[in-house]
């Protein structure tokens, strides 16, 4: 495949996977755009292949675009929308005039958007200091962010208290098995205690309904995973 096909309009588009409370009266929080394309290439493998011919900012900014564009276009669309994002992209000295842009598209994106930063990206890049002023600015817009796949790292808990995310997202780890598994119970309910007054937590990965139960019961208020919803081009009605 030749790397520079991914920008044709209809090479790439998103499903919608619906994140819900998990408390008695279940409801849904928001959706997160996960990347596909037409010819069934892992995102991943898309988005190294884009960062080998310099050319992942482009993509990634077009992902962003055409998720919030495929979202306001539903007449289903409510709630919050994640949308994951590359670090580099955010230190992009591009980045601002492409945010300003597209809030001035879609102006009803103020206050719900949430962009999701990867944890298992580099030190390096978290320790880059315009990265905590590129944030502070994104305010402006009442964007969220959250710490994606969070225990994936080496240093998720410093991160996790020199950046003071409004979410943070559990890794699918601490879901898999979690009623069977009492150090998990023990993980979550001290992160709660810890962060849960001040952060939002969502567990990853629920798959089986024990597991949520179990998670409801440790106070995890927010879930997302196949027991829940499964990834759609369609929004629920």
């Amino acid at each position: 495949m030749n790397i520079f096909s991914i920008f044709q309009d209809d090479f790439i588009y998103h499903d919608y996977q619906p994140l819900y409370t998990i408390e008695q009266s279940q409801s849904l929080y928001g959706y997160e755009a996960l990347l596909r394309n037409t010819q069934k290439m892992n995102p991943e493998k898309l988005f190294q292949s884009a960062m080998k011919a310099n050319i992942l900012y482009k993509l990634d900014t077009l992902s962003i675009s055409k998720a919030i564009e495929g979202f306001f276009h539903n007449r289903n669309q409510s709630g919050k929308l994640f949308v994951n994002v590359y670090i580099t992209t955010i230190l992009h000295p591009s980045f601002h005039t492409y945010f300003d842009y597209l809030m001035e598209l879609f102006p009803a994106l103020s206050g719900r958007l949430v962009l999701e930063l990867n944890e298992s990206t580099p030190d390096e890049l978290w320790q880059n200091p315009l990265l905590a002023t590129t944030l502070k600015n994104l305010k402006h817009y009442d964007v969220l962010y959250a710490i994606d796949d969070f225990g994936q790292g080496t240093a998720s808990i410093k991160k996790s208290i020199e950046f003071e995310p409004d979410i943070i997202k559990l890794d699918r780890y601490f879901a898999k098995n979690l009623a069977e598994s009492e150090r998990k119970q023990r993980f979550l309910s001290f992160f709660n205690q810890f962060y849960g007054s001040e952060t939002l937590i969502i567990l990853e990965g629920i798959e089986q309904e024990e597991d949520m139960l179990v998670a409801k019961e440790l106070g995890i208020t927010l879930g997302q995973g196949y027991y829940l919803g499964r990834p759609s081009k369609q929004l629920l009605a």
